[in-house]
């Protein structure tokens, strides 16, 4: 193994948890035990040096706000002193994009705030570790998205999967977003026909049962203005998280 990845003839781990927290440490723990990956757990950066040395690991998911040695100062130790090259990846309590300049700065492959969820986390591995560690593991679970009703079209053809994915997850930004758009305008006649159009893209990745009401009573209902806002506020969440998982549905085809 190249000495820049880890040293060499040391048993190789798949990720190291760095936390001090012992809730995060146990929730992202149980994410990774889910999915069959390996990792082991330490409290603060002297103890991740020590692992460091002792393990070879493919993936470091570091919280910045550590006691004594904080994490910004545990991967300048990584990088200059170590020169060990695995992607480090910041979980902070902070406003992400607060810190999220300084994380790369001091050499972190990426950042997340805290608690971070299971489709956020697959992400993450999805991104940094290795194809054939995933592979291993059981595919990723969802909770928003459904692909029932395209796996039934596509009978297996995995470029129509990547093709009608590829295309969801373009249009279900653009569409959100002309729907938020006529609604901060108030403009009710473009608003039904932004929801009608939404309804339409939302198909394909199984969200009819989680938003086709909603948007139907857009469509077709004389709302109030605190019944439309209540609506937008949870479209606009399902469709975001729909859009996360379907990025990670799209990573795994033909994996």
């Amino acid at each position: 193994m190249d000495t820049k990845d880890g040293p060499v003839n040391l048993k190789s781990i798949d990720v190291l948890i760095i936390e001090d927290n012992k809730v995060d440490q146990k929730l992202l723990s149980s994410y990774l035990r889910e999915y069959d990956i390996s990792f082991k757990c330490v409290e603060n950066g002297l103890n991740a040096i020590d692992m460091l040395n002792k393990f070879s690991f493919r993936l470091l998911l570091l919280d910045i706000g550590l006691p004594e040695m904080n994490g910004y100062q545990l991967t300048q130790t990584i990088r200059n002193d170590l020169k060990l090259s695995m992607p480090i990846v910041a979980i902070t309590a902070h406003n992400v994009e607060d810190v999220k300049a300084k994380c790369f700065a001091v050499g972190m492959s990426g950042c997340f705030g805290k608690p971070i969820g299971k489709i956020e986390l697959v992400g993450v591995l999805t991104q940094f570790l290795p194809k054939e560690v995933l592979s291993s593991g059981q595919a990723p679970s969802y909770d928003v998205i459904d692909l029932s009703y395209l796996k039934e079209i596509s009978m297996g053809d995995e470029d129509y999967e990547k093709e009608i994915t590829g295309k969801f997850i373009e249009m279900i930004d653009l569409d959100l977003t002309t729907l938020q758009k006529h609604f901060a305008a108030q403009n009710d006649i473009e608003l039904k026909s932004s929801a009608h159009h939404l309804r339409s893209t939302i198909y394909i990745m199984g969200l009819k049962a989680k938003l086709d009401a909603q948007l139907m009573e857009i469509e077709y209902n004389e709302l109030s203005l605190e019944q439309l806002a209540s609506h937008m506020v949870n479209i606009a969440a399902v469709c975001k998280k729909a859009k996360l998982e379907a990025k990670i549905f799209l990573s795994t085809i033909g994996n």
